[in-house]
């Protein structure tokens, strides 16, 4: 009767109760148990670098970038930074350069010129005026301005201004005149270039100053003594 009972306890079913988190777990033990329950399976494929062969590769972000690029010295600096950046699928280029403005260089090399040497600077103004005149626009503005730019007369050894350096210019456009292959008609009119230039009108004579100083004098001396001829004469005895 021992044997008979073990052996259907052996051979019975077990069940087991599902504890935890409220998940379902159902457990069968004897001949031929199974083991089932509701957890989830994921199937994750991973087709980047090093991933099984066959598969298929994912091409890479593209990251070439123009690097930012500072002009050297700040605010006070000439210097252009360029930059270019090129990717392809597989392969990028990234450069980078800087190149002087000569226009910016200009100024400032004018402004050294010409500022005092109190403030810092060198003192010759006509030295930072002919440096800014050899741009075109500087050059016309000045001639219109009826102040030319200066002109060296290596004869005398002085600078020619006013009607003597348009004559110079006259002579010789090409040479004295910057930008004058841009625009030789405006030149040619107004410096009347391959025309007679008439005589310049006489200059009105100016006195001096010890002239001026003697004629306000005698204009003082000529008033006190008018105030003195209108003091009143004193009356006749009756």
């Amino acid at each position: 009767m021992r044997y008979i009972l073990g052996a259907l306890l052996i051979a019975g079913p077990a069940f087991g109760q599902a504890i935890g988190d409220g998940s379902s777990f159902n457990t069968t033990v004897g001949p031929g148990s199974a083991v089932d329950s509701n957890n989830i399976s994921e199937t994750v494929n991973y087709n980047g670098a090093g991933s099984a062969p066959g598969s298929q590769p994912t091409p890479p972000v593209m990251s070439a970038v123009a690097p930012t690029m500072m002009g050297g010295g700040g605010n006070d600096s000439c210097l252009i930074p360029s930059t270019t950046g090129v990717q392809v699928t597989l392969f990028g280029v990234a450069t980078g350069s800087m190149e002087q403005d000569p226009e910016c260089n200009r100024r400032k090399d004018s402004r050294l010129l010409g500022t005092p040497q109190a403030a810092g600077g060198l003192g010759l103004q006509v030295s930072g005026i002919s440096l800014m005149c050899q741009s075109p626009e500087v050059f016309r503005a000045m001639a219109l301005a009826n102040t030319p730019c200066p002109i060296s007369d290596i004869v005398t050894g002085n600078i020619l201004i006013g009607r003597a350096a348009y004559v110079r210019m006259r002579e010789n456009p090409e040479v004295y005149i910057v930008g004058y292959q841009q625009d030789p008609a405006f030149w040619d009119t107004l410096l009347m270039i391959g025309q007679e230039l008439p005589d310049a009108p006489p200059e009105p004579a100016r006195a001096s100053l010890s002239d001026t100083f003697r004629r306000s004098s005698g204009s003082n001396n000529l008033a006190v003594g008018s105030d003195r001829q209108r003091d009143p004469e004193p009356a006749a005895a009756e």
